[in-house]
């Protein structure tokens, strides 16, 4: 699909139109908030490009309209979420199909023109100064509509961005000010919906905010309607077999919550409270496949009613998300008519439709994840796999829905950003990598930037035959707390995750192998890194540090920590020597981190409670000392649940079910 088509006339030099200080915004107060909030970021833009603004009476124009001050001669765009930036006699107008086609258009005109990157904010990339730039007269510049109908973003497991920018004078996890530049963010990358965070109830202030930023507001797989499931009574059963009333009532309730206006795409479906199968957590549920697929289906013909009975025209979506897909490819579970279905990855980036994608289904995918083995810190989903997977959906006509699982987001920007531009406009995925790196790094750096990026997705130690069985950050972690929790009780089983082991001698002998055979990989990038140092520019220093050094390091000594603990338990004579080496390379970890702490990123990591870098240091730590012959050593007590910490806001309120 082509969708940017630009008409450039050749015109005298005199005939442009000059954007400069002087040029005036032109906005009508009764244009759509939404598209009145992207014109005060397009005037923010335009001071950070050219200055305290100077208006002059014979300046050009900058016209942002939809229904509003719109040139009688322009014709809109006839297609849904599709930008028009038009050059007329002296203005630039800023158009579109509708509100979102208009806002697109404003950022479009800043990234292209005045040199705004799209992730400006978060990469620490601000615009170089200029006296003026001229915009050729008889410009159309028209750029839609998306290849993807809905593209967003799930914040999820958001510890980092709950511990460095709290939201409790908000009411919320993370400050609205952080939510207006994550939704400012995904809008000038042309996304559309968002899930702002992780068990949510739908009046929190961040849903509204969303609202009034333009998004449509959707969910995850585990809250269905937004039924935040964190905060069932504890008194009640969470069952559509003993008390299906209660859900009925909880859902409805959830569904009036929304406010009137909100935009929302409804996901429906049923699983337990807490990220896992409804029969885990039910000991009524059925135990066969097919009545287990039944009782879903039951589920999401009650919450369709419940829907309809509340909105007009409701979207749905299900969201196939882990146990489901097998009910699914088994035939047990049928979706029913009027249900989009989601198929989603693994949590690395491969998508689970085992080859049956189809026309008008969707993606639901991860540039970063949670999951004791994946990535939440660093990049990890290198860009060949994101267009390859995407691309399958794409060609079989699944382009309904794209949902990406970003996390923190700040971690993984790169591949967010190119997720984004592919679903857009499939044709970005062309120089995408190239084009990053002089965008970040500058022209002399950028080549060698591209493949220290191509390197680092190659680097990682693999544990087994698959694409994605490769060491990542929570990997590294998750396995050295697995290996020392048996080692230091005596437990001689091996850990579960993320391979399997006949026993804890066996397992520690393979991450051995397999930390060796990648660690002259890391080390020989990391010096390649230090060495293109000297050539980023001074302004762009402390991201190339932030998304590029700490990175390398963090899995280079992550790597070398892991292996240290593994080489610990083979040889308990020098056990001390071993676990001193360990704690000396998380501590190394530990400290890359930090060292992407710039300005404003201060702290970052520091409620890093789900990787746990600080608690894992402790627990090998607490090896050493019984190693070293302390009989008072103990490891450290297990941290409290994750979500109690990350919900804290929300304090003892419970889902009302009455």
């Amino acid at each position: 699909m082509k969708s940017l088509l630009t008409l450039l006339l050749c015109v005298p030099l005199a005939a442009q139109v000059v954007v400069d200080r002087r040029t005036t915004l032109v906005l009508d107060p009764a244009e759509p908030g939404p598209v009145r909030r992207a014109a005060r970021d397009l005037a923010a833009d335009l001071e950070k490009v050219f200055g305290r603004p100077a208006p002059s009476p014979g300046a050009a124009r900058i016209t942002v309209a939809l229904t509003r001050n719109l040139p009688p001669e322009l014709k809109l765009p006839g297609t849904p979420e599709t930008a028009l930036i038009a050059a007329l006699p002296g203005q630039v107008v800023l158009t579109g199909s509708d509100p979102r086609g208009v806002i697109y258009a404003i950022y479009e005109f800043s990234h292209r023109y005045l040199g705004v990157e799209p992730l400006y904010w978060w990469t620490d990339n601000e615009p170089a100064p200029k006296p003026r730039v001229r915009i050729p007269a008889g410009l159309r510049l028209s750029a839609g509509p998306p290849a993807f109908r809905y593209r967003g973003w799930f914040v999820n497991d958001e510890d980092l961005l709950t511990g460095w920018a709290p939201g409790d004078k908000d009411g919320t996890g993370i400050s609205l000010a952080v939510w207006d530049k994550l939704y400012e963010a995904l809008l000038r990358t042309k996304g559309n919906m968002i899930v702002p965070g992780t068990f949510l109830f739908p009046d929190e202030p961040q849903m509204r905010l969303a609202s009034e930023r333009g998004l449509i507001l959707t969910q995850h797989h585990i809250e269905v309607l937004q039924l935040n499931t964190f905060r069932w009574p504890d008194d009640l059963p969470y069952s559509i077999f003993r008390r299906p009333d209660l859900l009925e009532r909880a859902w409805r309730n959830a569904v009036r919550q929304h406010l009137p206006e909100q935009e929302v795409i409804w996901t429906v479906g049923f699983r337990g409270r807490h990220d896992r199968p409804f029969w885990s957590d039910d000991a009524e549920a059925p135990t066969t496949d097919a009545e287990r697929g039944a009782a879903i289906q039951r589920a999401i013909g009650a919450q369709m009613a419940i829907v309809r009975a509340e909105r007009r025209d409701p979207y749905f979506l299900m969201n196939a998300w882990m146990e489901a897909v097998e009910l699914i490819q088994k035939g047990v579970l049928r979706i029913p008519d009027g249900v989009t279905l989601v198929w989603p990855d693994n949590g690395h980036g491969l998508i689970r439709d085992a080859g049956t994608i189809a026309r008008g289904q969707g993606v639901y995918y991860h540039t970063a994840m949670y999951n004791s083995h994946a990535n939440q810190l660093t990049e990890m989903v290198p860009l060949e796999r994101i267009y390859r997977e995407l691309g399958r959906a794409h060609r079989a006509g699944a382009t309904e829905y794209l949902l990406d699982n970003i996390s923190d987001f700040r971690p993984v920007l790169m591949t967010t950003r190119a997720l984004m531009e592919y679903a857009w406009d499939p044709a970005a995925a062309d120089g995408f990598l190239a084009r990053w790196c002089r965008e970040e790094f500058g022209e002399r750096a950028a080549p060698a930037a591209a493949r220290i990026y191509q390197d680092y997705f190659a680097a990682p130690g693999r544990y087994g035959p698959e694409e994605h069985h490769t060491l990542a950050d929570n990997a590294y972690f998750t396995m050295v707390q697995g290996m020392l929790s048996r080692h230091f009780q005596g437990d001689t089983r091996a850990p579960t995750r993320p391979f399997a082991a006949p026993d804890l001698a066996a397992y520690s002998a393979r991450v051995r192998d397999v930390t060796r055979e990648a660690a002259p990989r890391w080390e020989a990038l990391e010096k390649r890194a230090l060495a293109l140092r000297a050539r980023i520019p001074s302004a762009r220093q402390e991201f190339f540090q932030a998304h590029v050094l700490t990175q390398i390091a963090f899995q280079r000594h992550a790597n070398l920590m892991l292996g240290a603990a593994a080489e610990a338990l083979e040889a308990p004579a020098d056990a001390a020597a071993r676990f001193e080496r360990a704690a000396a390379e998380a501590r190394a970890a530990i400290a890359a981190l930090k060292a992407a702490e710039a300005g404003k990123w201060k702290g970052f990591h520091d409620n890093d409670i789900f990787v746990k870098t600080v608690f894992t240091l402790r627990m090998i730590e607490a090896c050493l000392a019984k190693a070293s012959g302390d009989a008072s050593a103990a490891l450290p007590p297990a941290p409290p649940p994750n979500y109690d910490l990350v919900k804290a806001y929300q304090g003892s309120r419970r889902v009302a079910v009455d």
